[in-house]
């Protein structure tokens, strides 16, 4: 094998690829949203960048960075942007500086993480990667546990509450900042359950229920004597604080907007409804995470997700719950108020993950993730910056700015004009560019370390080697079957919504007399249709997950057919096995994702779909054409990566303030903004000022959210 001086990662074909990958994830998950759609792209770009190293150890290790790839990128999708968005555009001085300054903490976040999930495959040994899958499938068995238990248990708190997963669901008496704590709290459960299945012996397991009863109790005492001395109402108060302006004056009535007594505060729901089951419930917790903190081993890395999840609850309870109560008066210390707070959360694991990993010997995966997050923040940042730039031809704002009215020749004229290049999809540019620059931020991440951490001696024969097979197939069905079912679900609902109303849908008659729309039941074939049967039906959503649960059923099964003796149609090269995971991956996400559009297409569509296509064609072009088997990378291993950590931290720091004006000065000269009072505080967020949307439009009890 030819070795060659220069870093196969840096070549421009090599890193345009792994952008382009990033940029088709992310226009599709702006299709499907949420965490699924980012760990697709995610995945997508991770398996690019594996094949584009150099590298044979990561290319054999296409799976793994599948795997961490998508999930290290789905931590980022639970935070709310899209308020930030528009505070950059809001014409407000201080809360377009704040946006622009948020925007690039958001996507420093995101693209810090998925380097964190990506570097981790590319530098862990290999027997980290094998082990940790065992804590991660009993953190898997917890959320199963929460999917089933957290709408009853919602329910039977608050018994006849109208409340969802979309505009009601701070009714919800869980909601609590519209944040993920439930998935951090049972991720320690997950972690606590695994560290007691894995020890050896039963001495220190029945300490346990003596560790929860006596923090229990010690609770329960402590909130009666608290009460006793007439103490418990001025915690409350000391800790609480609302969530909205109980000063804030109705413009138009001169009166107060809104009733006090109607705000959401800073704690959870439950808390005001069952004050009296506050204090053992925190004892509880306190004894058993005293427990865990005294005798837990957390082994095979379940330590990481336990510092993850720890962090996570620390940051958002630290940020948004106390501390914001010290700025109360400017709406606490929260990103988009009165949206979700999941940013407090998500910068604890941040902290989490890179403290974990410097303690672990894997300071490459933190100093990866940094050189990611830095590029990914000055992203996100910088094409809302350039989308704002390019929607300024032809603004009806700037004309209007400007004092053109209306009506006026010169304004009909210009707006005309403009007006097919003003109606295109500009959030579908900030997607698929953004997706771009993340994918650039991988590249060069993973570029970087590439030459400087040693090449991992993997041996396919040995015994060590077969006991962890099962991890590589279980990554790749979980992103090839279940990442993607996760995602093309979400598709019938669309269709349901879109297409013939009558094969789909079906209204029911309650005792009560009101009517609902419910999915249709469709017989099964043939035995569905003999007379007398009318129970051999399904909707259309389980139709579509049995069928593809029978799909996964035949993946399985020829996986452990090939384990036993290989099968022909699987190539043995790893490179060509990645190339077909990857295409995989990517057409079926390519085809879900016109599948979804095509109900409901238009013209304006082409920026995303049409685009999305044209980029796919290209990606599998330049991904069987660049990869190079006879190439490698010259390594020389880094001795102390302190000083480069140090060094980062400067230019971030500097990136984050440097940019931030700049995207603010130049924005501010070229739309000319008017005074305050005259901007349009309708269409607009603002975080500051007298009419900020959190003063404006709060959460409220009895009122529809945001």
């Amino acid at each position: 094998m030819e070795s060659i001086k220069f870093n196969p990662g840096l070549r421009k074909g090599n890193i345009f690829l792994v952008g382009i990958a990033l940029s088709i994830g992310w226009g599709i998950r702006g299709n499907f949203g949420h965490e699924y759609g980012a760990e697709f792209a995610g995945a997508l770009g991770a398996i690019a960048v594996a094949l584009l190293s150099g590298r044979e150890d990561w290319r054999s290790r296409v799976p793994y960075f599948a795997f961490f790839g998508a999930l290290g990128w789905g931590f980022g999708a639970s935070q709310s942007y899209m308020q930030v968005l528009s505070y950059t555009e809001s014409g407000h001085l201080s809360s377009q500086w704040y946006g622009y300054l948020a925007i690039f903490f958001i996507g420093f976040m995101w693209a810090a993480l998925g380097g964190a999930g990506t570097a981790f495959a590319a530098v862990a040994p290999r027997e980290k990667l094998v082990h940790i899958f065992k804590p991660f499938l009993f953190i898997v068995g917890a959320y199963i546990i929460l999917g089933l238990i957290e709408d009853p248990l919602a329910r039977w708190l608050q018994p006849g509450a109208s409340f969802d997963t979309n505009s009601f669901r701070h009714k919800n008496p869980l909601y609590w900042f519209d944040a993920y704590y439930l998935q951090a709290c049972f991720a320690l459960l997950g972690c606590a359950i695994y560290d007691l299945y894995q020890r050896k012996g039963v001495q220190n397991r029945l300490f346990l229920p003596l560790f929860a009863v006596g923090g229990a109790f010690s609770g329960w005492i402590i909130q009666l004597l608290l009460g006793a001395v007439a103490l418990d109402h001025k915690l409350v108060s000391l800790l609480t604080y609302p969530q909205g302006d109980p000063t804030y004056v109705n413009p138009s009535t001169g009166k107060l907007a809104f009733d006090p007594s109607n705000f959401l505060n800073n704690w959870p729901q439950w808390f005001g409804d069952y004050p009296q089951h506050i204090g053992w419930l925190v004892g509880l917790i306190a004894g058993l995470i005293l427990y865990f903190a005294l005798y837990g081993k957390f082994k095979n890395g379940s330590s990481l997700f336990v510092y993850m999840a720890g962090g996570w609850l620390i940051s958002f309870l630290a940020l948004p719950v106390l501390g914001g109560n010290l700025f109360a008066d400017y709406g606490g210390i929260r990103m988009t108020p009165p949206r979700s707070d999941d940013w407090a959360g998500i910068l604890g694991v941040f902290i989490g993950t890179s403290l974990w990993m410097w303690r672990n010997k894997l300071k490459p995966v933190a100093v990866a993730s940094l050189i990611s997050g830095i590029i990914g923040g000055l992203g996100f940042a910088g094409i809302q910056w350039i989308k704002h730039l390019m929607l300024s031809f032809g603004s009806p704002r700037i004309l209007a700015y400007m004092g053109l009215l209306p009506d006026s020749d010169q304004y009909i004229s210009i707006t005309s004009a403009w007006s097919r290049w003003q109606g295109q999809n500009w959030h579908s540019f900030l997607e698929q560019s953004y997706g771009f620059v993340n994918g650039i931020a991988i590249a060069v991440a993973l570029a970087f370390i590439a030459s400087r951490v040693k090449i991992h001696s993997e041996d396919d024969q040995s015994a060590d080697y077969s006991k962890g097979r099962w991890t590589r197939a279980f990554s790749v069905l979980m992103i090839l079957m279940g990442l993607t079912y996760f995602n093309v679900i979400k598709n019938v609902d669309v269709w349901g919504n879109q297409l013939k109303p009558s094969v789909w849908t079906r209204t029911v008659t309650h005792a009560t007399g009101q009517t609902e729309v419910v999915p249709a039941l469709w017989d099964i074939p043939y035995f569905g249709r003999l007379p007398g049967i009318d129970f051999l039906n399904m909707t259309p959503a389980s139709w579509f997950s049995l069928t593809w649960g029978l799909l996964t059923l035949a993946c399985i099964l020829i996986v452990i057919r090939h384990y036993k003796s290989p099968l022909p149609i699987i190539p043995k090269s790893s490179l060509a096995k990645g190339q077909v995971i990857f295409l995989i991956l990517l057409w079926i996400m390519v085809v879900a994702n016109f599948e979804r559009a095509l109900t409901g297409w238009n013209p304006s569509r082409l920026l995303t779909e049409w685009v999305i296509f044209l980029n796919a064609i290209i990606a599998t072009v330049l991904l069987l054409l660049l990869p190079n088997e006879q190439e490698s990378v010259v390594i020389i291993e880094e001795e102390n990566y302190l000083p480069v950590y140090k060094r980062l931290w400067i230019k971030a720091i500097a990136a984050l303030l440097l940019s931030s004006v700049l995207f603010l000065v130049t924005n501010r000269m070229i739309y000319h903004y008017p005074e305050y009072d005259k901007l349009n505080h309708s269409q607009q967020h603002t975080r500051f000022g007298p009419d900020a949307s959190w003063r404006t439009k709060p959460n409220l009890k009895n009122g529809e959210g945001h």
